[in-house]
């Protein structure tokens, strides 16, 4: 007997012909189920995020080299590699500040060959950069509300007056806000200029004001750059609360492999532009080429920690 799961139901099919009801519409039935289930076990199902022959040159310097990648609903993926290795062009790629010489990105069942940066908020994705995209002279609050910004739909004159749909929205907008710097613990710094802030803390601020939007897929560009061991730890589980309490779909490119090993469900490795190793932390772990190209000094320096 073969179980084929469609959903949340199981079809269990017999290796030989079934048993056939007495009554044609009976019959019809169990045929149609039938197919029900070869056609949902016959149909891909497709990831939250997809590339495929992902090319990229800058000048006939190949920066991505028919890279393929696919990152599962609610799954935490990194991409590591050495400096110059591509990863942060193909975040570039993805949330459209680069367009591909070859290749497609999918969100689901939507294809792009150049991601539209417009449409990515519609497409439920957020991004963090490297370097602080702050703004320094605005309070922790106030960043974070900016998160929302395209969520304004009331128009000028209606915010100017304060019709009840702008103060409806505007109040649903603080309201999420205000639960996301209580989420990340950032309420004893609300009203602090994000400037004035620790550099850990400032990470802080712009992962809140990713989270803002509830995205469906976010990228995280070396959040744990320059922040202290117990700043690390503390982002890397506000990083595990995300995925686990909103279901959101995490791609991370990070150098230090303690966080990567301890927080990442599977982790792909890039290498001059190629991919050149894939799978859970403790299969690249021991992979030799991984070892060759990037690990054989970064594990003997690198702390790693359990989250």
């Amino acid at each position: 007997m073969t179980a084929i799961a469609t959903g949340a139901r199981v079809f269990r099919l017999e290796d030989s012909p079934p048993h056939r009801c007495a009554d044609a519409s009976g019959g019809q039935r169990e045929e149609a189920l039938e197919g029900r289930a070869e056609h949902a076990a016959k149909t891909p199902v497709r990831p939250a995020l997809g590339l495929a022959h992902i090319s990229l040159t800058f000048g006939g310097v190949a920066a991505l080299r028919e890279v393929d990648l696919d990152v599962a609903e609610g799954e935490i993926r990194a991409v590591i590699g050495p400096n110059g290795a591509g990863k942060s062009s193909l975040l570039n790629i993805v949330s459209g500040l680069y367009r591909p010489d070859r290749g497609e990105v999918w969100f689901g069942e939507r294809s792009f060959r150049e991601v539209p940066t417009s449409k990515l908020a519609g497409l439920g994705v957020a991004r963090t950069f490297q370097n602080l995209a702050l703004f320094k002279g605005l309070s922790v609050f106030d960043n974070v509300l900016m998160g929302l910004a395209h969520r304004v739909r009331a128009g000028f004159l209606q915010q100017i007056v304060g019709s009840p749909l702008a103060r409806r929205i505007e109040a649903e907008n603080r309201a999420a806000a205000e639960e996301v710097i209580g989420f990340l613990h950032l309420t004893e710094v609300r009203d602090r200029l994000a400037g004035t802030l620790p550099y850990g803390v400032q990470k802080g601020v712009e992962l809140a004001r990713a989270l803002v939007t509830r995205p469906k897929l976010l990228l995280l560009d070396e959040p744990f750059a320059g922040v202290t061991l117990a700043e690390k730890r503390e982002l890397s589980q506000h990083v595990r609360n995300a995925r686990d309490s909103f279901g959101t779909t995490i791609v991370l490119i990070e150098h230090d492999i303690g966080v990567v090993m301890g927080l990442s469900d599977r982790v792909a490795v890039l290498d001059y532009g190629r991919k050149i190793a894939d799978g859970t932390p403790a299969q690249v772990r021991t992979d030799p080429a991984v070892i060759d190209a990037y690990l054989g000094v970064a594990h003997e320096t690198d702390t790693e920690f359990e989250i």
